[in-house]
């Protein structure tokens, strides 16, 4: 036997089907695109903006009292401090926001809470010269609330190498060169 079926009511079930899975699609669509407008939590107490430029900062000026040192000639495997000096000329408060330096070997310490107008600050650089003989040519990147927001410190050095000693077949130690 034969059995005819109408699939008509079928069709009209999944054409009603169809239009409400697009209603929901939509729906799901607008919900997510709504959960990328929520601000998130700041980190800090000051929010950094593209590069770590904080943009919400008032603006001052900032005054160094070098931004270049010549530690001269050091021996290989000793520890170099200078301290930069940094005056905040304005009439806000000076934000040192980040210190970089060039490479692992120098690390920079800084004053992390604001500086009053007309009060001094400091950026402390250390530079390690252990494994590093030779002239040397380091650069430190200050970011500041400041017009621009960049200055770049530099300092360099000859770093003499460190004598080696060996021990020649008798067990006394030599120099070698």
């Amino acid at each position: 036997m034969i059995y005819l079926i109408n699939f008509a009511p079928c069709f009209k079930f999944i054409i009603k089907m169809k239009n409400l899975s697009y209603l929901l699609l939509a729906i799901f669509m607008l919900g997510v695109s709504a959960c990328g407008s929520k601000k998130q939590p700041k980190e800090t107490a000051y929010p950094m903006g593209t590069y770590g430029i904080d943009t919400t900062l008032r603006k001052t000026t900032i005054k160094f009292d070098a931004t270049q040192h010549a530690f001269g000639k050091v021996r290989e495997g000793e520890k170099v401090v200078y301290v930069y000096k940094v005056l905040n000329t304005g009439k806000a408060d000076l934000l040192i926001q980040s210190v970089r330096p060039s490479c692992g070997c120098t690390t920079p310490k800084y004053d992390k809470q604001p500086i009053r107008p007309g009060k001094k600050g400091s950026i402390e650089v250390i530079f390690n010269t252990k494994g590093r003989p030779g002239n040397q040519h380091k650069t430190v990147l200050v970011v500041t609330n400041t017009e621009p927001p960049n200055t770049v410190l530099s300092f360099t050095c000859e770093v003499e190498p460190a004598e080696k000693t060996d021990k020649d077949k008798t067990g006394e130690e030599k120099t070698v060169r």
